[in-house]
């Protein structure tokens, strides 16, 4: 038999992503009250299909079996801090990722020690962000807050050659290979990597490599704790956005929100997390506001009206009882 899960994307829209656990060579209908919305054959134990829209509840058939799932509650992601050097890179992604719909916070580096932030949030954790982009190895400005971010369950993409950075190395999938350059012509349509990459090398063993090309890994996940981390050697991404072929600059758009949330936190995923299933404190903060004393209800304050109709009440029980009184 089949079985279906869908779960929330975190992501800016609502969309749902379905997983359908069939065996091989089966033809998979979803569908929802409006119709046919997509279909695939499996080609080894599964197939997954993300639904950005949708109606009621989604019905998937399999052969001649059909399995109905409710259309889960929408996530709405907190914002996402982009962290880099200020340049071509930094800019394009975050400007990728608010064309998409996401909160974007930036913090810019333009020289040492020097900044240039855009509504940077009060504090790094799960209450005010969902996950951090770091472009290139200046995440070290952040210094320990992006580990205990992650631990809390936050996202975070490592970009370029930003695994090398102190705080985040622990972190990463891998370590970062000699930068992989590739020859394209000026009159060439420029891709996702065709200017060159850094190679995640030394794979963790528990890390899973996401993206290969012929010199070695280029995108790698790993869990840490309660949050996930993505390390993604393209460092040139802008150049496929701005000289690449027609759509481009969506592809661009759509690759970037998709990387992001991947790893993005949004309140409600924590609790998947068997070891963690308490919700972070910062989380319960965000949402409740601290902590304040339970009121204390009073005791002995009567409401005045209450005595006054009481004492109204007895008057007429006494004028009624000495006019009875009187006809004896």
């Amino acid at each position: 038999p089949a079985v279906v899960v869908a779960e929330p994307v975190s992501a800016p829209g609502g969309a749902v992503r379905v997983n359908v656990a069939a065996p091989s060579n089966t033809r998979i209908t979803l569908s929802d009250v409006a119709g046919t919305i997509d279909s695939a054959r499996v080609a080894d134990l599964g197939a997954g299909f993300i639904v950005p829209l949708s109606v009621d509840s989604l019905f998937v058939h399999v052969n001649q079996q059909q399995l109905a799932v409710a259309r889960p509650a929408e996530l709405t992601p907190r914002p996402v801090l982009v962290v880099g050097d200020a340049g071509w890179e930094a800019k394009f992604v975050a400007s990728a990722l608010e064309e998409r719909g996401w909160r974007v916070l930036t913090r810019f580096a333009v020289a040492p020690g020097v900044d240039v932030r855009g509504r940077e949030p009060a504090q790094i954790d799960t209450a005010h962000l969902s996950a951090i982009v770091a472009i290139d190895s200046s995440v070290v400005a952040l210094g320990a807050a992006v580990q205990r971010f992650v631990e809390q369950g936050g996202g975070l993409v490592l970009g370029g050659d930003a695994a090398n950075a102190r705080n985040v190395s622990p972190l990463a999938a891998g370590t970062v290979g000699p930068r992989v350059r590739r020859n394209v012509a000026a009159n060439d349509t420029i891709g996702l990597g065709t200017t060159g990459y850094y190679p995640v090398a030394s794979v963790k063993d528990d890390a899973v490599a996401i993206d290969r090309r012929a010199s070695g890994v280029t995108v790698a996940a790993r869990r840490v704790r309660a949050g996930r981390v993505l390390q993604v050697g393209y460092d040139d991404s802008w150049r496929w956005r701005m000289a690449g072929a027609p759509g481009s600059e969506a592809a661009h758009r759509d690759w970037w929100s998709r990387v992001v949330s991947s790893v993005a936190f949004a309140p409600g995923t924590i609790a998947r997390e068997p070891k963690t299933s308490d919700a972070p404190l910062a989380s319960l903060f965000g949402r409740l506001g601290p902590p304040r004393p339970a009121p204390v209800p009073s005791r002995g304050n009567v409401d005045p009206r209450i005595l006054l109709a009481l004492i109204l009440l007895l008057l007429l029980v006494e004028w009624t009882s000495r006019r009875l009184r009187g006809l004896r």
